[in-house]
């Protein structure tokens, strides 16, 4: 049935035309396949250059992509960096804050140490003149007592009672 409708058809109508004994019908024939061919190589002429603008437009899109991604990860390298000098420097900072709380409490131990040290010298020192004042009372004690020994015996060699 299919070959029925290709003999009723185009094929069947054109091959009529073709083995026309007309001239003209022949020539009006060959016209029309030449412009149906010109009318294809056109269209297929179009599309191509239809396929070539929607392939450039593709690769520009694909490129802008590219970029975009580029240009993405440029700025998430970059953000990375910044907080890696930031993280750095806060350290250093940290470690410099760290020292300078280090001699703050050096110098203030050293300073609390040098005031016991001040204060124990002080103590030690009250001391010693509270020792050469109980030397001295003892001493001047001890002549007194000696003294009073050698008036005892001085009396009772004289013949005094005791």
């Amino acid at each position: 049935m299919a070959e029925e409708a290709k003999k009723n058809g185009v094929v069947a109508v054109l091959t009529q035309l073709a083995h026309s004994g007309h001239a003209w019908v022949q020539f009006g024939t060959l016209v029309l396949i030449g412009l149906t061919g010109l009318g294809n190589w056109v269209a297929t002429w179009e599309s191509a250059d239809r396929n070539k603008d929607e392939i450039e437009i593709s690769r520009k899109v694909a490129w802008e992509g590219q970029e975009k991604v580029k240009d993405e990860v440029r700025r998430q390298v970059a953000d990375i960096h910044k907080w890696m000098i930031e993280a750095t420097e806060e350290f250093h900072k940290g470690n410099a804050d760290s020292a300078a709380n280090r001699r703050t409490l050096n110098q203030l131990m050293r300073e609390d140490l040098e005031a016991f040290e001040r204060r124990q010298v002080q103590a030690l020192e009250n001391q010693n003149q509270m020792m050469k004042s109980d030397a001295q009372l003892l001493n001047d004690t001890h002549q007194i007592v000696k003294r009073l020994e050698d008036l005892k015996r001085q009396d009772q060699l004289r013949g005094a009672p005791p």
